[in-house]
Formats: structure tokens, C-alpha cells, sequence
């Protein structure tokens, strides 16, 4: 199992630095070894909970993280949802196997609001070069974290200050 250097750090402290749990980690790392994950070229891309299955965690890693943005189209939109309803997730689910070498690995310990699953991504035995490197740019390294949205009382007074 490679434990080389991720960007300066570990794949496996980047986990623990993410908050899961070192019985989880080993879990994980095990997962990725066995499908062959040059772990020095991993990225942990999100951790969701979901209470129906590995489907619907995809589904709802796919529509968080690969909403439209539309000029002029808030994300809360009716607009934005008739869009997500016309993507075929289990299509982009695939391609995203295909080109980035994503896994969606469900973690051992259950919680009471349901199952939850991690998302990495890298090189694999299924995918052994990942295709478009450069879509990693709208990734931090090793990590997905949704955006803040600013505090309209920051934005006002930012707008005061200058």
C-alpha cells in the first residue's frame, strides 16, 4: 500500500485532518489498496450521509458538487432543479469512474441518521491515468469544501469600509 507524500502531506493525515476516524481510515486506506489507488495521487473529494443507500449518496454528491451556475439563475431556482432532473447521474457517476477514477467508499460504522460514504478519487487499476488533470483546479488539494456564503451584514459593511 503506497504512503507517499500527497502535495507535502499524507493521504492519510489529509483524512484524519478531515475528521475521520482511524478505524474508518483503515477501513478506507484497505478500500483503495485493493482497487489498486496510487495513494501519493488520491484527493478526498467529500464525506455524505445518506439514509437510503450508495445510489442516493452519489446522487448526492453529483448534485452538490456538480450544480449548474447559470448567469442570473440562483441555486435555489425551479429553473436549476428542472436542469438536476434531466441529468443522467448514473451516466456522469460512470464517467467520473472513467476519467477521474472516483469511488465512493461507504464507512463501517452506521450513525442514527443513516450510512456514510466517502469520495475520493485518483489513479486505479480501473482507471489507470486520470484525463484532465487540470479539472482538479476547482479542487482544493486533497479536498471539497462547500462554499461560505458571506454574512450580508459583512458585505455591507465591507461596502461602507471602502
Amino acid at each position: 500500500m503506497g504512503k507517499g507524500l500527497t502535495q507535502g502531506r499524507t493521504f492519510e493525515f489529509i483524512l484524519r485532518d478531515r475528521g475521520v476516524s482511524e478505524k474508518d481510515i483503515g477501513w478506507v486506506l484497505s478500500k483503495l489498496d485493493s482497487q489498486e489507488y496510487i495513494l501519493d495521487d488520491c484527493h478526498y473529494m467529500a464525506r455524505i450521509l445518506s439514509k437510503e443507500s450508495e445510489t442516493n449518496a452519489r446522487e448526492i454528491f453529483i448534485n452538490h458538487y456538480f450544480s449548474l451556475n447559470m448567469k442570473g439563475v440562483s441555486s435555489e431556482n425551479k429553473l436549476n432543479d428542472l436542469f438536476q432532473e434531466c441529468i443522467d447521474k448514473k451516466k456522469v457517476w460512470t464517467l467520473l469512474e472513467k476519467n477521474l477514477g472516483a469511488i465512493c467508499i461507504k464507512l463501517p460504522d452506521e450513525s442514527l441518521n443513516g450510512e456514510t460514504y466517502l469520495f475520493v478519487c485518483g489513479p486505479n487499476k480501473k482507471c489507470p491515468e486520470v484525463t484532465n488533470t487540470a479539472s482538479f483546479m476547482f479542487f482544493s488539494p486533497n479536498e471539497i469544501t462547500k462554499p461560505k456564503k458571506q454574512n450580508p451584514l459583512e458585505m455591507s459593511s465591507l461596502r461602507l469600509a471602502g
